[in-house]
This record gives structure tokens, C-alpha cells and sequence, in this order.
């Protein structure tokens, strides 16, 4: 199993001593790949036979699974049990997934919280922040 951290060269912050505070120190037992084009390499991948799990509260409306032909819904996180290779995608704090990175998606994924209202995506932690000033 190989853990790492894909980062898009744009609107990202640089690989720094504060950064790495930020992470609380989990930056110096990852590997950090830095990238040009997101949604290119996200698209690469799941040609490559790579799932891609995008992080919402919600599955966007309209998305079709390709395998299937069925609306995308937005799994909890706890319940995916397979070990496929997988590429989970954290979008920024406020915007979320951009729409191209959206569109390169094969799932949704939410974290639950503890006061959940149901299993589609209305409620658990609805924002992470992934960000570094």
C-alpha cells in the first residue's frame, strides 16, 4: 500500500517549514507529487484503472456512473471495504472540487458526523480544511 499526497502546482501552498506545522507533521512521513493539471492526471489514472473518489457532502446532481449508467451517490467513507487503488480528492475549504476535478470523479465519498440525518449525503462533516496560509 502506497500513501502520498498529490498536489496541484496552482493555488497551492509551497512544501515549507510552515507547511509542514500545518500538517502537524504528517508532511515528513508522506510522499508530496506535485502536479501541472489536475483534472489530466485524475483523468489518467482512472484510464489507468484507478478509482477516484471525490470528498462532498453530496454526489452532484446529474453525474452518471460510466460502469452502470445509475446516478453517482455519495458513499460514507467507513464503508468502502475493498482495497482497489484508490486516489481520494479534497477539494479547497469554502469552493470545494473544482468542476473539471468533479467531472474526473468515478464516486463521492462524506465523512459521517454524529448527528446524521441520512446516508445520501444531507448532513456529517460537510467542509475539511485543507488549506495552508
Amino acid at each position: 500500500s502506497c500513501i502520498g499526497v498529490l498536489v496541484c502546482k496552482k493555488n497551492s501552498a509551497p512544501i515549507s517549514p510552515v507547511a509542514s506545522a500545518s500538517s502537524a507533521g504528517a508532511l515528513e512521513y508522506s510522499t508530496i507529487y506535485s502536479c501541472n493539471n489536475l483534472p489530466r492526471i485524475l483523468n489518467a489514472a482512472k484510464d489507468d484503472g484507478w478509482r477516484i473518489l471525490g470528498a462532498a457532502a453530496s454526489a452532484p446532481a446529474g453525474m452518471i456512473d460510466e460502469n452502470t449508467g445509475e446516478p453517482l451517490v455519495c458513499h460514507d467513507l467507513p464503508t468502502l471495504t475493498d482495497d482497489r487503488s484508490t486516489i481520494l480528492v479534497l477539494g479547497s475549504e469554502g469552493y470545494g472540487l473544482r468542476t473539471l476535478v468533479t467531472r474526473a470523479c468515478t464516486g463521492f465519498v462524506r465523512i459521517p458526523g454524529s448527528n446524521d440525518i441520512d446516508t445520501q449525503g444531507c448532513a456529517g462533516v460537510d467542509s475539511l480544511n485543507v488549506s495552508v496560509t
